[in-house]
């Protein structure tokens, strides 16, 4: 494995002195307005296949012109924008050629159009953002500019949506090289290597599925400025700096190639500086099938606000692809992480009993935690429009070591998992229109696990998994533009089989425990769709037979085997309809029945934690659940105006109630009784953003509102409580004067909690500011935010919390870059958190880094 490895990166790196050779074509000419010409004019080449932008030109005084552009299709599209002229589009072929160009003089009102048009424009599915019209002055990549997009909003964990939905891809010229890795490029592409960014609406990436009905989300796409392709970029950041505890390091080498026939990302990452996010995070593709912990210490959280985290990480991610001809790509990914997290914080947890009165649970939390991953993922697709195949060869691993202290408790953790994993996807089309598609997904996972506990209490629980499953679907396809409704047949057949094993060192419970589990599932059924137009909604009606095994370690006068088969009709209806350039409607109603998991129906003790015990029944029984959802999007690229507005209701029920009961020491047991119980819950968003010429002045605003009815099992007793939250926030971003720019957030939220004898309501409220000055235009910026926090069920002298930082931007040439940053310069070391659980309270005071300087070079070499 290690040869394998050590030959990838080889190969890998010997590419760096290479340079790719495409044919390129250059259209020049002359525009002339009646007899005079035009100068101060736009002309653009475009693809026609998704109007993106590949060369553009401005016309001198005599009206001439000159484009040069890689020869990527057939034909190209030519477009001539301007002051007092009428925009003109015309096709021509792709090649070198000299284009003499007429345009008719127009009237004011429509340049406006025109230059609005110049800063994002598109057709019905796709969306075109020019790079350079959203970057400001201290940017520095990409991801600082898709913050400031229109309809796109990034969340913490760099998750990227596009109107409130994840997107399914993120290519780089068209190519998807890092596999729902994205943050890799959006933190290591320069913005000024980017033209324009592209939003592809409901996107299919399969070409040979792109007739049917599409997907909800969407994809982001780079379009690459001509100097960022076909060369190595290298870029160096180094950081170093200091707080009260000690001094912080940070340091990235990076390496990229892009081109049409191989892409190529190496990355070395590490750092000190508590970061939350982790950039090698995979956002999309196949599940890397970690086996789940049974076991764990209670580790200190993590605070929204200030810095929790202490430690240090490493990262190493080699991501590589090769187009092996016009639709076959294969791709090679290894990504590696060491990280160390440790940290200390006081907890508070408040249990409310069916009586009405509670039980407190006090801890003071200090914990670190090795943490290792390492992923080796193998994928070859072929994608044509009649044919597309993937195979994805997966194989990870995980492995903790952590230790921590509770009070006076001791917690030592041992985790190991290995995973292999392949998934296939194939789909054939006919030339009639018909066809299959059809998806394999197998993989094998093994984890030992042990959780050592001394201290007050002394015990040790080991475990033992293995799973290995099978999951293959089957549909066949129908030419969905022959037909306004087609009939096509769905079939699958999954299986699962786990082995559990535990052994439990503790004088006064059952020792040892096995249990093997297995489910079987063989399903078909109907797929019917209704076609006209725009307006596409699809029907599902599967029946499917499952069957499944229990055998528990025999415990006397107690039932731990069961068996059962079930037959299950779970229906499902989809609506898709763009009802015009400007609205889209989305919707699902869904009913699903699902059996009761492995994890619950271990009868055996397991120590979970040291202050929580599980112990089940042997309860085949199944979870019930309906919902419906309906959203409305609206875009108006036109006047820069984004909104969508979603609603959506729930209901599960269930014959088993899974709860716990709580001793006078606050310590939990998990516990499963026969008692139907049900939930219901609703919950509505609201969103716009909204873009203004005036001082550049971008405004978005967020509103929702949840509410649950719920049961719950605590003390043997079913309990019924209701849960409201209500939230708004929004931003304000503009341009104070010429390089003067003020961002501005906030955020309110409401929760309440009922029940019979209890009733409880906590209001948090946020806010954000950030001023960012130009000091020397393009060279040195100067930047100073503040934030504030306000929690009305804290006590009167820690409701409120106040954090300044500052920092000092110096771009002293194109290749290097000085940042100087202080933060929590209010050197505040504790934060303090209220919340509401399920009939719980959870209070934690986080322990904070206090203030800290650094100063970081960025090199680009």
């Amino acid at each position: 494995m290690g040869r394998i490895i050590l030959m990838i990166v080889c190969l890998t790196w010997g590419y760096i002195d290479s340079y790719a050779q495409t044919g390129t074509i250059n259209v020049s000419g002359q525009v002339r307005c009646g007899t005079e010409p035009a100068n101060e004019v736009i002309v653009t080449m475009v693809q026609p296949s998704d109007s993106s932008i590949v060369a553009y030109s401005v016309t001198d005084e005599q009206g001439r012109y000159s484009l040069d552009a890689a020869a990527a299709s057939d034909e190209m599209l030519i477009r001539v924008t301007g002051f007092n002229i009428k925009p003109k589009m015309m096709r021509i072929e792709s090649r070198s050629q000299t284009c003499n160009i007429t345009v008719e003089e127009e009237n004011m009102k429509l340049r406006e159009v025109v230059i609005k048009a110049q800063k994002l424009w598109g057709n019905r599915d796709t969306l075109n953002y020019l790079v350079s019209a959203y970057t400001r002055g201290h940017d520095r990549t990409i991801a600082d500019v898709l913050r400031q997009l229109p309809g796109i909003t990034i969340e913490d964990d760099g998750t990227i949506n596009y109107m409130g939905t994840p997107i399914n891809r993120f290519y780089i010229e068209n190519l998807d090289m890092l596999q729902g890795r994205y943050n890799l490029a959006t933190e290591g592409i320069k913005a000024e290597d980017v033209a324009t960014v592209q939003v592809m609406e409901n996107h299919e990436h399969v070409k040979a599925l792109q007739d049917q009905v599409p997907p909800e989300s969407a994809a982001i796409n780079l379009k690459l400025k001509d100097k960022a392709k076909g060369v190595w970029t290298k870029s160096m950041d180094l950081g170093a700096g200091g707080y009260a505890d000690g001094p912080l390091w940070d340091a990235t080498l990076q390496a990229m190639y892009f081109s049409s026939g191989e892409q190529h990302q190496l990355r070395y990452s590490g750092d000190n500086m508590g970061r939350g996010g982790e950039a090698a995070t995979a956002h999309y593709g196949i599940d890397t099938k970690d086996a789940p912990s049974m076991v764990g210490i209670l580790g200190h959280g993590s605070s929204p606000v200030g810095n929790s985290l202490f430690g240090y990480r490493h990262g190493i991610n080699l991501n590589n692809l090769a187009k092996l001809s016009e639709d076959v790509t294969f791709n090679y990914n290894l990504n590696y992480s060491h990280n160390l997290s440790r940290g200390s914080s006081y907890a508070r947890t408040t249990y409310i009993l069916p009586d009405g009165t509670s039980r407190l649970l006090t801890e003071d939390i200090s914990d670190r935690t090795h943490t290792n991953a390492a992923d080796l993922k193998l994928t070859y697709e072929k994608n044509s429009s009649k044919e597309f195949l993937n195979n994805t060869l997966s194989l990870s691993g995980k492995w903790n070591e952590g230790y921590g202290t509770a009070s006076a408790t001791t917690q030592t953790l041992h985790y190991r998992s290995l995973a292999l994993n392949n998934s296939t996807r194939w789909v054939h089309r006919t030339a009639q229109g018909g066809g299959f598609e059809w998806t394999s997904n197998n993989s094998i996972v093994s984890s030992p696990q042990a959780l050592i506990v001394g201290g007050d209490m002394t015990a040790r629980q080991d475990v033992g998994i293995t799973t290995i499953s099978t999951a293959n679907d089957f549909k066949t396809l129908r030419d969905l533009s022959a037909h306004s409704w087609t009939l096509s047949l769905s079939a699958q057949a999954n299986a699962a089989y786990t082995s559990l094993s535990t052994e439990l060192a503790h004088p006064d419970m059952l020792a040892d425990g096995r249990m093997y589990h297995f489910n079987g599932l063989i399903g078909v059924g109907p797929l019917i769709r209704y076609v006209k137009g725009s307006f596409r909604t699809t029907l599902r009606l599967p029946l499917a037979l499952s069957y499944t095994r229990l055998d528990n370690t025999d415990i006397p006068d107690e039932t731990t085997d069961a068996e059962r088969t079930r037959l299950r009709f779970q229906p499902s209806f989809s609506l898709l309809w763009k009802a015009t350039d400007n609205f889209t409607f989305n919707g699902d109603v869904n009913y699903s029945s699902s059996e009761t998991s492995w994890q619950q129906l271990y009868t055996a003790n397991l120590m979970k934690n040291y202050r929580s015990l599980s112990r089940y029944r042997a309860l085949l029984s199944d979870n019930h659940a309906v919902s419906a959802r309906l959203k409305v999007s609206f875009k108006d690229i036109f006047n820069g105006l984004f909104a969508y507005a979603e609603g959506n209701w729930r209901r599960s029920w269930s014959d088993i109630t899974y709860g716990t009961t709580i001793d006078e020491q606050a310590h939990t047991i998990l516990e499963a009784t026969y008692a139907p119980n049900h939930s219901t819950g609703y919950g509505i968003t609201l969103y716009g953003r909204k873009d203004i010429d005036w001082h550049t002045m971008q405004l978005e605003l967020t509103a929702s509102a949840t509410t649950d009815r719920s049961q719950i099992l605590r003390q043997s007793e079913l309990m019924g409580y209701n849960r409201q939250s209500y939230a708004l926030s929004g931003t304000l971003a503009f341009d104070i004067v010429t390089g003067y720019r003020l961002d501005y957030s906030a955020r309110w939220q409401l929760s309440r909690s009922t029940s019979d004898d209890y009733d409880t309501t906590i209001r948090d409220f946020s806010q954000r500011a950030r001023l960012t000055m130009s000091l020397v235009p393009s060279r040195l910026f100067f930047n100073v935010n503040a934030s504030h926090s306000y929690n009305s069920s804290l006590p009167s002298s820690r409701k409120n919390f106040i954090f300044l930082g500052a920092g000092l931007q110096w771009k002293a040439s194109k290749k290097l870059e000085f940042n100087l940053d202080g933060d929590n310069l209010t050197n505040i070391r504790t934060f303090i958190v209220h919340n509401i659980g399920d009939l719980e309270e959870h209070y934690e005071e986080y322990h904070l880094r206090p203030l800290s300087v650094t100063l970081t070079a960025h090199i680009y070499l």
